[in-house]
């Protein structure tokens, strides 16, 4: 009887020990059966601010999407675009994510040359009907935010004319145009300059980039000068801790490259993405700048 009970013991105990090889063979199975996506990221700027925040979200999300990243800068000219959008879908890029203001020229060859490739641009919505999805930060509340606290100085100051201080590319045309609109409304006129064609007069400045309002508080030397700006760096967040840049509006890069990659994966995975993704913005000046710091660089 006990020679029985210890062969059904055993028995038993053969069966868990199959049952948990198959387990975990079916576990290995089905792990790599989830494929590598690969993304390509045209057009990052190394130089520009944000960038590595940038970088680190999108690295966050393709460690968790399980995304292969390839960075690739673009050209000056149209030729070396194309060359650059080709040698990515020749390397097997299921999908890119652009960061450019050539965003037009890479619609425009993919379409010539019948590429079917999920898109995602790291810009506002774009005025003309593109079939790509548009991850960018809420440029309404960007500028209604700026207008807010703009109109509130001036009425400190008196009414101080407002320059817009522009490198003329696409993106700042863009904000340029809801900022007027924004500041309209209040009955308040901006102005579109240069950096470099400002004389040393007072009023209040607005940065279009982080490099340009790093810029402003080294070339803006008149005591009477306020300054604004889109966006932030390092420095940027040095001067406004020191007060010599009034605030800016903010929004959170690593955020920004989190939801490009998710969308990047969802797209290859053939799963709906919203055509227009917004992240929000936030008013940062030296009174709440150690508040936002979470904001900025959250922890996923």
């Amino acid at each position: 009887m006990r020679a029985v009970k210890r062969i059904a013991v055993a028995g038993i105990g053969i069966l868990m020990v199959v049952f948990m090889i198959l387990s975990s063979s079916n576990l290995i199975q089905g792990e790599t059966k989830r494929e590598i996506k690969k993304i390509s990221v045209i057009g990052l700027d190394r130089n520009a601010a944000q960038v590595d925040d940038f970088k680190r979200g999108i690295e966050e999300a393709a460690n968790i999407k399980r995304v292969d990243i390839n960075y690739q800068e673009v050209g000056e000219t149209e030729a070396d675009v194309d060359v650059y959008v080709e040698r990515e879908c020749e390397n097997g890029a299921q999908a890119l994510i652009v960061f450019s203001d050539k965003e037009e020229q890479i619609l425009s060859y993919l379409k010539e040359n019948n590429k079917k490739i999920p898109l995602i641009m790291v810009s506002p919505e774009s005025e003309t009907d593109d079939p790509a999805a548009h991850v960018w930060f809420d440029t309404q509340e960007m500028a209604e935010l700026l207008v807010e606290h703009i109109e509130e100085k001036r009425k400190q100051d008196g009414d101080v004319p407002v320059v817009f201080l522009t490198d003329k590319s696409k993106r700042s045309e863009r904000i340029l145009k809801l900022l007027r609109a924004a500041f309209q409304e209040k009955g308040i006129e901006i102005k579109k300059k240069k950096l470099t064609s400002v004389i040393s007069e007072g009023g209040i400045y607005i940065g279009a980039t982080p490099e340009i309002t790093e810029k402003a508080v080294s070339y803006l030397k008149n005591e009477n000068t306020s300054i604004y700006g889109i966006g932030y760096s390092k420095e940027v967040l040095r001067y406004v801790r020191e007060n010599r840049i009034e605030g800016v509006v903010a929004y959170s890069s690593y955020t920004l490259g989190i939801l490009a990659v998710k969308s990047a994966a969802a797209s290859i995975e053939n799963k709906s993405v919203e055509t227009k993704q917004q992240i929000s913005c936030r008013w940062i000046n030296k009174e709440n700048i150690k508040a936002q710091y979470e904001f900025l660089f959250p922890i996923y």
